[in-house]
C-alpha cells in the first residue's frame, strides 16, 4: 500500500474536519464514525490496486527471460498490463 495506516487516518481526519467546518456534509454519524468509514473506503481501494499489482507481477514472470535480455522493458510492460486489466475489470486508478 502506498499510504501508511497513519497517513490514511490523518487524511480521513482532515477531510472530516473540513466537511464539518464547511457544513458541507449532513450525517447522523459522529466525526469519529465518519473518519473510520473514510479510512475503510480508502484502505479497501488501495488494497484493490495492491492485488492488481501482484497479479501483473505474476503475469510478467512468464516474460522474465525476455525482460532480463532487454527485449522487453519491465516498467513499460507493467504499466501496459496494469492499465489493460484495470480497464477490463472496471477499476479506476
Amino acid at each position: 500500500m502506498r499510504l501508511t495506516k497513519e497517513r490514511i487516518h490523518q487524511i480521513a481526519r482532515n477531510l472530516v474536519e473540513h466537511f464539518f467546518s464547511e457544513e458541507s456534509v449532513s450525517t447522523s454519524l459522529s466525526k469519529d464514525q465518519l473518519a473510520s468509514k473514510i479510512e475503510q473506503i480508502v484502505t479497501d481501494e488501495l488494497t484493490i490496486e495492491d492485488r492488481l499489482n501482484d497479479e501483473v507481477r505474476r503475469l510478467l514472470a512468464a516474460y522474465e527471460s525476455q525482460i532480463e535480455k532487454g527485449q522487453v522493458d519491465y516498467n513499460q510492460m507493467f504499466s501496459m498490463v496494469k492499465r489493460q486489466l484495470a480497464k477490463e475489470r472496471g477499476i479506476v486508478l
